[in-house]
């Protein structure tokens, strides 16, 4: 899994998406840059874009995927997008740290421990936006959130 963050200046009330490639062990790395490079370039509301196998992600959460975008092809390469809640990121967080005291007071949480507790939130399938298999259709959906926010 990889984590990539647009730099530029953004508005306290602006709204930015995960963009998550879910893809199979065949795909290769080249190919998900291009892909991720096309949904950036699409608008500038993407906020992170993440790569991950079908096979490294909870199944139970693959199955709430599959019930609310029944169309989605999981055999293939998808297209996932959630909204950053950065309010229930930091909620997540303080909750990791609050288990985690005296790792905490000794500044020694691993920074996996915060993607993984970022990663709760936006990869959360009962809060997802839109799914699909088509890359143009998930560009088009980053577009149209973009313009009517």
């Amino acid at each position: 899994m990889f984590l990539n963050k647009k730099k530029r200046q953004s508005h306290q009330d602006e709204v930015f998406y995960n963009v998550t490639v879910f893809t199979n062990d065949r795909t290769k790395e080249e190919t998900y840059d291009e892909w991720m490079d096309v949904l950036m370039a699409a608008a500038e509301n993407v906020g992170t874009g993440e790569w991950l196998e079908v096979d490294d992600y909870d199944t139970a959460e693959l199955e709430i995927i599959k019930k609310r975008f029944p169309d989605v092809d999981q055999q293939q390469p998808f297209f996932f997008i959630n909204k950053i809640d950065n309010v229930a990121v930091r909620q997540e967080i303080q909750q990791m740290e609050s288990s985690q005291k005296w790792r905490k007071f000794f500044d020694r949480i691993p920074l996996t421990d915060y993607i993984n507790a970022e990663n709760r939130v936006v990869l959360n399938a009962s809060h997802s936006l839109f799914c699909s298999n088509d890359l143009e259709e998930a560009a088009r959906f980053l577009v149209y959130q973009e313009k009517t926010r």
